[in-house]
Formats: structure tokens, sequence, C-alpha cells
């Protein structure tokens, strides 16, 4: 699941709580942005300072945390991952009425050629579209332990918050950077 970014703040050097990442991210949904303003919203909150890296998820039916010290991180992950399966069927179905097209063309029948093409082309732009526009990004750490503790994240266009994937990057250098300091 993706959360939609509240807050993003990532430095090299530590804010007044000493904290060098603190990133705050709610679930994706109207109902959910309506939600936060109650405070009942699900939420992730990943901070990292000096010593930990820490990762609070509240939903619904609970609450979850997870602290891995910055000196038992083994691995860290940032990056950004594209949606591939609605693209895919969107273009999937483009497929029907372009051959469709072919087959009017070939009957003499170019109303019915046009109108399938311009069908046709609805359906591929559309999956364009979701393919360009629909990312996640990735930022997480892998622990000792062998599992990943993070999150997907994506750019709030109601919130006024717009990240990308140097956004991101720039969260796994600074928690690469305090790993190089401890060892």
């Amino acid at each position: 699941m993706a959360y939609v970014v509240k807050h993003w703040e990532a430095s090299n050097t530590p804010n007044q709580n000493g904290e060098f990442v603190n990133i705050k991210g709610r679930q994706e949904g109207w109902i959910s942005w309506i939600l936060s303003f109650v405070g009942v919203d699900p939420t992730i909150h990943m901070v990292v300072t000096q010593k930990n890296f820490l990762l609070e998820a509240r939903t619904f039916w609970g609450y979850a945390k997870r602290s891995i010290p910055i000196s038992r991180i083994s691995e860290v992950q940032d990056g950004f991952q594209r949606a591939w399966l609605l693209p895919l069927i969107f273009w999937a179905i483009g497929l029907f009425p372009l051959v469709m097209a072919f087959g009017a063309l070939f009957n003499g029948e170019t109303g019915g050629f046009l109108g399938l093409m311009v069908a046709a082309a609805v359906f591929f732009g559309i999956g364009y579209l979701i393919y360009s526009l629909k990312r996640h990004l990735v930022v997480g750490v892998i622990g000792f332990g062998g599992s990943l503790v993070g999150g997907h994240f994506k750019p709030s266009f109601i919130e006024g918050k717009n990240i990308n994937a140097s956004a991101a990057e720039e969260v796994g250098k600074i928690v690469q950077m305090l790993m190089d300091a401890k060892s």
C-alpha cells in the first residue's frame, strides 16, 4: 500500500529533535484525507536519528512500531516503482478495437475504421498516463534479520507535497552516511 506524503524532511544535518529524516504519510484516498482532519486516519511515520531507524504504522485496527539500531542495518533501499498491471490491462483492451479497425478498413468501412482507431487511441493513452504518472517511492532498510522495514510513498497533490525519486535517493544516502559513520 502506498501512503500519501503529509510531511517530508530529509537533511544531512539533524533538526532540533536530532532527526535526519522525518517522513509522515497517510493512507491514500478521499476518505482518509477527510478522516485526517479528525485524527483517525491510517498513517505511517518514519524517523531516522543518529542511532535508530524508527517506523510507526497506525491503522484503524491497531498500531505497530519497529525500531532498528543504525548499526544493525545491513541494506538500504530507495527508488520508485511504477504500476504495470493496470496499464497492461488498458493496452490489452486497446488491442481489440485496433484489430477491429483494420478489419473495418479491409471491408471498406472508413467511418468504422476511424471510430475504432479513436477508441484504441483512448485506451492506449489512458494506459500510458497511468504508467507514467502512477509511481510509488520506496524508502526502507533491511536489518540483519532480513526483513524490509520501510514504506511506499506517493506525492500528494491535495496537500501540496510533490516528491520524486531523487528525494527517496536522498533519504537512502542519509541512512547510508549514518551507517558508514557507525562502522
